[in-house]
């Protein structure tokens, strides 16, 4: 017993001795590097020993490590989407002296910013929407295994609450071999499908790299009103365009096999190059844009390796201002042009896209879709949202709706397909309409799937997943049927279903072949006895035949809304998508875009005009705008959007506008008639 008594004291008194020698201490690093950089940090550089004993790196996470450096690489599918704001404690290293000691106080940290700017915000009207350059919109994505990341899509803007948490654009199709080319994205927390950038095609191979990647881990943001004023003073002595429109990607590197041209843009002087010195400038759509390229020329992760098509995406997001309309003034709308630069061939090809509705509190919601209106929707499926949560709305809850405006082309037939049909024309564009063979699919095929429950209708996992979800099937390889939960185990009565929880909005039923479902007709979510829940669902074009150098549209827009008197939330969303589907219907190619005419006194229409004078002005701004139009809208807004009047116009009514208390600078005048906008700059001296 004395001797284990000794044997304890022995101990003990060793570990106080050991815990009053002096240990190295180690002082946290700071760093900025760019993204998929290989870094080596000299870590021991700001560390110290109280008692000036040497001391070395015992170990360090990362690829390697020295005496006093360890080495690390920031790998662009991990942090692709972090920025100089978002700080990583990327990796932890320990200290030892030369006797051997080390403590708690000999562990350090390197904490990095990244060189990287991925995303940025659409703000110009009721919506907050964060667009990046990923296949990944509005969840601000930065550690996966973080809960608490911050939503991006935020309506209204100024409550900062969200009625979606994300959306993704999907892609799929089979080559000559039936073979399953697929791209498409949910969360990223399985792997990326997609990086950013145009490819490469040398020799007809289509390639795209990391370094490419990170060189266009970026978005270009504009607005109308940057690029008017960019008009009118690009040839002023000393002037410099601000950093988007100089860098506007107009042009691939053609050396490297990149597409000679890109982003859209006005060509003044019809040369064929961006020069926006030369007053060339970006064709925008909208008030507001962000602009940014995709390709899917990589090992396809979150699909479990499914084989790549060698597309090439160029997106455009944008909104518009526009208060008088709510419709449009509570809509994001996007525009995907898709390239097909691979040398295959793809048959049975769908796009679609995969929406995650959180309204609010995500775990009471229900979602549908609407047949007739080319759209789903989600909406809350209790009278209050959530219960005191972060981020619930409470008793005043909006609904929200993803509209597919319009997507592929059909494949040629040699005629003008007829509107009114039991058929694509329910939805798509460009049916009778007198041009032979531009008719465009809208949204065939709506589906969910389950956050959990039975594997066959929860979420897709490798290609033939996606691909089966794409084609009206379960991940069980059974049709979807009609009614229940939609699969035979669930209440389903059939038949084979097009289109889960259509309501009554299929009535020549489109979307089961023209055959009356076998029990009630009324299919949604309440009526299947489902509980409000967190689902999300996924709208479908196609199918089409994509060809070698084929360019495919895919036109989106997501609109939001609160209910108006004597309507639910649902019914007046509903009424805002069909106004903005019929205001996209008149130009389904060229919807939004922003053709600048020379003449800044009237803008794109004979009919109108505006006359400003004096300007410049230093009090009184005077103006006068003539269009027939009767009672008109005018605003007079800073660069940054800024409103510093606003007020009603009449037909050749002379306005008189105080200016004398306002900063020096450029201001732009719109006046929004029912024939058109004119718009005008003005110089505050």
């Amino acid at each position: 017993m004395k001797k284990f008594l000794l044997s304890l004291f022995i101990i003990f008194a060793s570990l106080h001795l050991s815990a009053q020698q002096p240990a190295p201490v180690a002082v946290d690093d700071t760093i900025t590097i760019g993204l998929a950089d290989s870094v080596v940090v000299n870590v021991i550089k700001n560390d110290y020993h109280p008692g000036g004993i040497p001391f070395r790196v015992k170990s360090g996470v990362g690829f390697g490590f020295t005496d006093s450096t360890v080495t690390f690489y920031l790998d662009y599918d991990k942090y692709w989407a972090w920025t100089k704001n978002d700080t990583i404690k990327y990796f932890s290293y320990s200290l030892i002296d030369d006797n051997g000691y080390s403590n708690m106080e000999s562990f350090g940290h390197v904490y990095v910013a990244v060189d990287n700017s991925p995303y940025d915000y659409l703000d110009t009207n009721n919506v907050e929407a964060r667009v990046s350059s990923a296949d990944l919109q509005f969840w601000k994505l930065i550690d996966p295994s973080n809960s608490n990341n911050d939503l991006g899509f935020f309506f209204p803007k100024e409550l900062h609450k969200s009625p979606i948490f994300s959306s993704n654009f999907w892609i799929g199709g089979l080559d000559d071999k039936d073979s399953i080319h697929l791209a498409a994205e949910r969360y990223r927390q399985i792997g990326l499908d997609f990086w950013a950038g145009p490819v490469s095609v040398i020799d007809g191979k289509v390639t795209a790299d990391v370094s490419n990647a990170v060189n266009w881990n970026r978005v270009w943001k504009l607005t109308k009103d940057e690029i008017i004023y960019h008009k009118f003073h690009y040839s002023d002595p000393g002037y410099q365009p601000i950093e988007a429109i100089a860098t506007w990607p107009a042009h691939g590197d053609t050396s490297m096999g990149q597409a000679a041209y890109i982003a859209p843009f006005v060509d003044v002087d019809g040369n064929g190059i961006y020069e926006p010195m030369q007053g060339d400038y970006p064709l925008i759509r909208g008030d507001q844009c962000i602009f940014f390229v995709l390709n899917d020329a990589r090992v396809h992760d979150e699909t479990g390796g499914g084989l790549p098509l060698g597309i090439e995406v160029h997106v455009m997001a944008y909104e518009f201002y526009n208060t008088d309309t709510l419709a449009m003034h509570n809509t994001v709308f996007y525009s995907y042009k898709v390239f097909n630069r691979s040398g295959n061939t793809y048959h049975n090809t769908i796009m679609g896209l995969n929406s995650d509705f959180d309204i609010g509190y995500a775990y009471d919601d229900y979602i549908g879709c609407d047949v007739s209106r080319g759209l789903f929707y989600g909406y809350n499926g209790k009278p209050v949202d959530g219960d005191g949560e972060e981020g619930a709305y409470g008793d005043t809850v909006p609904a929200q709706t993803t509209i597919l405006l319009s997507s592929g082309l059909m494949d040629a037939d040699g005629e003008d397909n007829p509107a009114g049909e039991c058929d694509e024309s329910i939805n798509g564009t460009g049916f009778g309409d007198g041009i032979i063979d531009n008719e465009r699919f809208g949204m065939n095929r709506f589906v969910y799937f389950n956050n959990g429950g039975i594997p066959a209708t929860n979420d897709p996992v490798i290609a033939t997943d996606f691909y089966q979800y794409m084609n009206g099937l379960w991940k069980d390889s059974t049709a979807i049927e009609y009614g229940g939960t939609g699969h035979v185990s669930g209440g389903a009565y059939g038949p084979a279903a097009s289109f889960a929880f259509p309501g009554m909005s299929d009535p020549c039923y489109w979307g089961t072949g023209g055959e009356e479902p076998y029990g009630p007709v009324d299919w949604t979510m309440k009526t299947a006895g489902y509980e409000p829940q967190d689902i999300r669902g996924t709208g479908f074009s196609g199918k089409f035949t994509f060809k070698p150098g084929d360019m495919q549209r895919f036109d989106v827009a997501y609109v939001s809304a609160f209910a108006e008197e004597g309507k639910t939330a649902l019914e007046t969303v509903l009424d805002y998508s069909d106004f903005v589907k019929a205001k996209y219907a008149q130009n389904p190619n060229g919807f939004g875009y922003q053709y600048l005419g020379v003449n800044e006194k009237a803008k794109s229409n004979n009919t109108l005009k505006l006359n400003v004078w004096p300007n410049p002005v230093n009090d009184k701004l005077m103006f006068t705008c003539t269009s027939n139009h009767g009672k008109a809208v005018y605003t007079i807004k800073t660069l940054t959007g800024k409103i510093v009047s606003k007020g009603l116009v009449y037909d050749n009514q002379e306005v008189g506008v105080d200016m004398s208390g306002l900063p020096s600078g450029l201001y732009i005048i719109h006046v929004n008639t029912q024939t058109g906008i004119c718009s005008a700059k003005v110089i505050k001296q």
